[in-house]
């Protein structure tokens, strides 16, 4: 089983091109001995129908010459006949006369006849036409001709033709084919190299690209002729890597784009928790030193009023007392504002866009427009208000610590797909290529915040800037998150 399976597995197994020359080299050599076999075959035929066609001629020409010697009983003339016959004739074998009584007159052969050849056919008495016979003897076939001799009257006579000189002609004929054969046999295994080199060419040359662009090398392509399946493949082949090398190419430019964004989220997180550490920190200290020590003092006050005997009458530090909660009070209120305005959660985004332009005026004394297109009678969702909110605080916030601009303005248009925000600038600008891509301060972690903080919600964050014409930030936040 282990051979067999060797046997069928060979082929399968075997190169392209040592399939095709083994395909070729089969049929070539079936085909010549084929040949040679169905031409041995008919020349046989051909040549014994002929050899008995000659035998019936000679016999019945040495007939014809053997009839006046016959009816004179000149036995010389007969023997001169047949003696010459043999020496003129290589195929002939034998000659035999006989009278009409079936009585040998004379023969070919000196030391007698062979036994059993006189007995092998006899003379049927109505005979009057040519008969021919074939038997097997020691030198192989031999043809048989009966001829009567005028019309058997006279006599009969018996020919004996061999067929070795026709195996001989075959024998030649088929060594002749068997070279041709051969010759035939070289030039198609020529032909097979050639027609083997040009199918197996291409196709070793799409393996070898093929293992090529499996290792990673993607610039591969392969050589293309004519207009066959082969080079339609090899076409097919080469528009295949060039689209893996685009693709990779893609590839490699998205990684370093994540890698990119990954190290600006990692600089924003770092800055994010350092920022929520320094406003704790912030927040504490005025709590500690603010808030506690006007508390203290609000409690060491009252402490002291209720240790007088008529406390309703020292009005001046119940009025100081209360001065001092009110402004407790108030900063408070402005902590818990800086943490997270109120009016966002009470009246939403626009009144409170419009409270903190407000505050920015006044402190950083920038000229501010705000401009809202199609007001919506509902609010929109929370968690986009919040975003849009927190971009137009950074926004700002950049620009009063960097832009050195006179005059902004934010418009805020609302649709019912989408929501468009725009915070612009006539600062100083920036060059976005050199400066924002390739660094990552305070101010391009803001814009990195703002980003993150749109393309969470699914939106689109664009920014412009070119050093002396400003600087132009550009939001688009989806009604419905995709």
């Amino acid at each position: 089983m282990v051979i067999i399976k060797k046997l069928f597995y060979w082929p399968q197994s075997a190169p392209i091109k040592i399939k095709i020359m083994g395909i070729v080299m089969l049929f070539v050599s079936l085909l010549g001995l084929i040949v040679i076999m169905e031409t041995r075959s008919h020349m046989q035929q051909i040549l014994r129908e002929q050899l008995e066609q000659r035998g019936r001629a000679i016999a019945s020409d040495v007939a014809a010459r053997s009839a006046n010697p016959l009816l004179v009983g000149d036995s010389f003339s007969l023997y001169e006949i047949v003696q010459g016959l043999s020496s003129h004739y290589e195929d002939v074998r034998y000659l035999m006369i006989f009278d009409k009584n079936g009585e040998l007159l004379t023969d070919t052969f000196g030391d007698g006849i062979p036994s059993g050849l006189t007995n092998l056919r006899s003379i049927p008495a109505n005979l009057s036409y040519d008969d021919t016979f074939s038997f097997n003897s020691d030198e192989g076939e031999i043809i048989d001709v009966l001829v009567p001799i005028a019309e058997g009257k006279v006599g009969w006579l018996r020919l004996g033709m061999s067929e070795i000189s026709i195996y001989s002609s075959i024998d030649q004929l088929s060594q002749l084919l068997l070279i041709t054969t051969v010759i035939i046999s070289l030039l198609g295994i020529l032909g097979a190299i050639l027609i083997s080199h040009l199918v197996t060419k291409p196709i070793r040359d799409l393996a070898t690209a093929s293992q090529g662009i499996a290792l990673g090398d993607y610039s591969l392509r392969v050589s293309t002729y004519g207009a066959d399946e082969i080079a339609d493949l090899g076409h097919n082949f080469n528009a295949m890597a060039s689209s893996i090398q685009t693709y990779a190419k893609e590839r490699e430019a998205l990684v370093e784009e994540l890698q990119a964004k990954e190290i600006v989220r990692q600089e924003l997180l770092k800055k994010v928790i350092s920022a929520q550490e320094d406003e704790r920190k912030r927040i504490s200290r005025e709590l500690h030193d603010e808030t506690s020590q006007s508390l203290t003092s609000l409690i060491l006050g009252l402490k002291y009023l209720s240790e007088l005997e008529e406390p309703v009458k020292n009005t001046a530090m119940a009025s100081e007392l209360k001065d001092l909660a009110s402004s407790t009070l108030k900063e408070v209120h402005r902590i818990a504002v800086e943490l997270r305005p109120t009016v966002l959660d009470d009246m939403g985004l626009i009144p409170a866009i419009e409270r903190f332009v407000k505050f920015f005026k006044s402190q950083y004394r920038i000229d501010v427009d705000f401009h809202v297109q199609n007001r919506l009678e509902s609010r929109l969702p929370n968690e986009i208000e919040i975003t849009l909110y927190r971009i137009v605080q950074e926004a700002l916030t950049n620009v009063a610590k960097y832009a050195e601009a006179q005059n902004a303005s934010v418009v805020l248009e609302i649709k019912p797909e989408y929501v468009n925000l725009i915070v612009e600038d006539d600062g100083r600008g920036f060059d976005i290529d050199l400066d924002y891509k390739s660094s990552a301060s305070d101010n391009h972690l803001g814009i990195a915040g703002m980003q993150e903080r749109t393309s969470l919600l699914g939106g689109e964050f664009t920014i412009e800037s070119s050093p002396g014409q400003g600087t132009t930030v550009y939001t688009r936040i989806p009604m419905e998150r995709r």
